[in-house]
């Protein structure tokens, strides 16, 4: 379970969600800005004091200021265009625009998005026509906040871009700090960790704003609790926590308190330490309405308590969280919340409704979290430092024309004193200035086509690792084997990030079915026939009940043959496979060009399959597997094994592996306990290798009865 809910749980309170604007100030400051506007007598007055009001009230009072600040303002603004003064038009527009602004803080913290862009978008408006550097900044951080609580990152980014560039070029540092902050975050959140920490360490030096540096403190805390290093994640979150409490910064105190349950839970595998600051968390976001992080701790609780196998009240906080989440539009928290409703229906054997809430997860995964939210993310990044660089080389080059110049005029006069010697000196010195030049140029070309190769290196390396996850996903997780076989082990070693060798299991009707298997080539290509091999056994076994081995490798093989057109196309592609039917005391064994070990008292028996394997040639040809079966005998161990181990080179003289080596390996680690059966065979693979590479994906599984 602990594993599970760590996938899931992704950087869970963000500074986008802990604003500056919502109050922390004191009772008395509000009630003595309410006694001011009781007793003003001018407008101008009573509209500064409204929107001072709407700066420093509960959220839930924020309306009740804002509205007749707009009302004033738009009464004064005609009052002097009709007088034709406009002396006081610039602070009317000004306090115009903050209004505006809160009420957009308002509206996004009750989770209605649209509302909220459109004032955050009506008040920038204000500011750029007024030039209020510093409100334009606001705003754009305000609107990028939005998109990012929508999951809209590269738009997120694109905004707090423009607000660094408004600050940096305009020499402002009050807002430094914070623009880093946001920039950090949303790399946090793309999970890239280096760029992240590169801006948040921007934004905690000389920093002293204890609302800030809370956090920052939280998010390097969210990295290292991605790094599953514990003390560090707990170290930060601490820090952050005690800044938050100086100031009586509640929501900065709930999100402080949901990250260490979230590292006692998830890596110190505290269950009841967890369930602990959950709750706790809970109760503090419920207390300042903040939704869309009530919906987050709620699924956090879900999975504690489906942890704890109380299931009743683990679906009363998944179904909670998933209305939250709808309510607040949030797409990061539905993903979530579909996430745990799926696991938990499936529990419930209530498949259909387990199978519309995985849709839905995937739904809203793919919407967050694509190659292209990636490259988006990278334009917006690479715009920014190349305009900065511009500006910078535009200056280095004027001082490179100045330069030039007087050189210039000193090789004119130094001609017109040596007139025909220096001729020669000339002629050579712009030939070598002409070569430095291309040289120059030729290299400023490698240079940008490396970065280029480097930047597609990089997204292609980011794809295929989400791939790894997709795949890794489908297979099947320790606690379905361990509820199949209290002692087995599973050596799965791919070449590369993703594998073409896999392995299946199904348990239903009292049958136990176990697949190994071995698909054309590794790598990508090896990855896309596992996942046709793992659809057709899901749809043959789960969906038809075929679950004799032999039945299952026949329709298995019509199934490829059919995916890959092999009947009427040159196409040899297909799999080696092991399928084993385990029953109350006795095996089926079904194999296509794949053998199995039992090893009994020291005797071991080959059972070997068919020699042909699924699809690839053999899909031409008119042919019927065969299956075998065994009884099953206590304390006896079955090996099944892809071609992987015995085929890999090493030793001394570069040698492969082979079957009898592997088979004397399994004779001699049989009578061992399965765990360290499985640390031996690891062990004698790697000494084996030595400094040689993987050749193939590696799969061995060792079940013991």
């Amino acid at each position: 379970m602990t594993a599970r809910l760590t996938k899931y749980l992704i950087l869970t309170f963000g500074y986008w969600m802990l604003n500056f604007f919502f109050s922390f100030s004191q009772p008395n400051e509000v009630d003595s800005l309410k006694q001011l506007l009781q007793n003003a007598s001018h407008d101008t007055a009573r509209l500064r004091l409204y929107v001072s009001l709407s700066d420093v009230c509960n959220e839930e009072e924020i309306l009740s200021f804002t509205i007749p600040a707009l009302q004033l303002a738009d009464k004064l603004l005609k009052q002097e265009k009709a007088t034709k003064g406009g002396a006081l038009k610039n602070k009317i527009l000004s306090l115009l625009s903050l209004a505006l602004n809160n009420i957009g803080i308002f509206y996004r913290q009750t989770g209605k998005l649209d509302s909220a862009m459109n004032y955050y978008k009506e008040s920038m408006k204000i500011r750029s026509e007024s030039g209020d550097k510093r409100g334009i900044v606001e705003s754009l951080n305000n609107i990028g906040d939005i998109y990012s609580q929508q999951g809209n990152f590269p738009m997120t980014l694109e905004y707090y871009l423009k607000g660094l560039k408004i600050l940096e070029e305009n020499g402002i540092r009050s807002g430094l700090s914070a623009s880093y902050h946001n920039i950090g975050y949303v790399y946090l959140q793309q999970n890239d960790f280096d760029k992240a920490l590169e801006y948040l360490n921007k934004s905690l030096k000389n920093n002293e704003n204890k609302m800030e540096r809370g956090f920052c403190f939280t998010n390097i805390g969210n990295i290292y609790n991605e790094k599953k290093d514990a003390v560090n994640a707990m170290k930060y979150f601490q820090q952050a926590l005690k800044d938050f409490e100086e100031i009586n910064y509640k929501r900065g105190i709930a999100s402080a308190v949901t990250n260490m349950g979230a590292v006692y839970y998830n890596l110190l595998h505290d269950k009841e330490k967890g369930d602990e600051y959950y709750t706790r968390a809970m109760n503090l976001w419920e207390a300042v309405g903040d939704l869309s992080n009530l919906s987050k701790t709620l699924i956090n609780l879900s999975a504690v308590y489906y942890d704890k196998n109380e299931k009743n009240k683990a679906m009363e906080y998944a179904l909670r969280a998933m209305e939250l989440a709808k309510q607040t539009g949030f797409p990061e928290n539905i993903k979530r919340a579909a996430q745990e409703l799926s696991i938990l229906y499936k529990a419930e054997k209530k498949y259909k409704e387990a199978l519309e809430m995985r849709e839905l997860f995937i739904q809203m995964r793919d919407s967050i979290f694509n190659a292209e939210t990636q490259k988006s993310t990278f334009k917006q990044q690479t715009k920014y430092d190349y305009e900065k660089q511009q500006a910078l080389s535009e200056t280095g080059y004027q001082k490179e024309l100045a330069v030039a110049e007087e050189e210039k005029k000193r090789q004119n006069f130094l001609t017109y004193s040596i007139a025909a010697g220096l001729l020669l000196v000339i002629a050579f010195a712009v030939f070598i200035l002409n070569r430095l030049r291309i040289t120059r140029k030729q290299k400023q070309i490698i240079e940008q086509q490396k970065q280029i190769v480097d930047q597609k290196n990089k997204l292609i390396t980011y794809s295929i690792n989400y791939a790894k996850r997709i795949q890794d996903s489908i297979l099947p997780s320790k606690e379905e084997l361990a509820k199949c076989f209290s002692e087995h082990f599973i050596f799965f070693l791919p070449k590369e990030i993703v594998s073409g060798d896999f392995y299946w299991l199904s348990n239903q009707s009292g049958k136990t079915i176990l697949a190994i298997a071995d698909c054309t080539g590794h790598g990508v290509p090896g990855a896309f026939m596992s996942m046709i091999g793992n659809t057709l056994l899901n749809e043959i076994v789960n969906e038809k009940n075929i679950y004799q081995p032999a039945e299952i490798l026949n329709l298995l093989n019509v199934g490829i043959v059919k995916a890959l057109h092999q009947e009427s196309r040159s196409q040899d592609d297909g799999m080696d496979i092991s399928v084993c039917l385990f029953e109350k005391n006795k095996i089926t064994f079904a194999g296509a060009n794949h053998s199995m070990y039992v090893i009994k008292d020291a005797v071991l028996q080959e059972v070997k399959g068919d020699i042909y394997s699924i699809g690839s040639a053999f899909g031409k040809k008119d042919f019927s597997f065969s299956q075998k079966e065994l009884s099953l005998y206590e304390k006896s161990t079955i090996y099944f094994s892809t071609d992987g181990l015995p085929d890999q080179l090493g030793g001394k003289r570069g040698k492969k592996f082979l079957s009898k080596n592997l088979q004397k390996l399994l004779l001699s680690v049989s009578d061992l306990e399965i765990k360290e059966q499985e640390e031996k065979i690891k062990n004698a693979f790697n000494e084996w290798r030595g400094s040689y590479a993987q050749l193939d994906d590696i799969l061995l599984a060792g079940i013991k009865i």
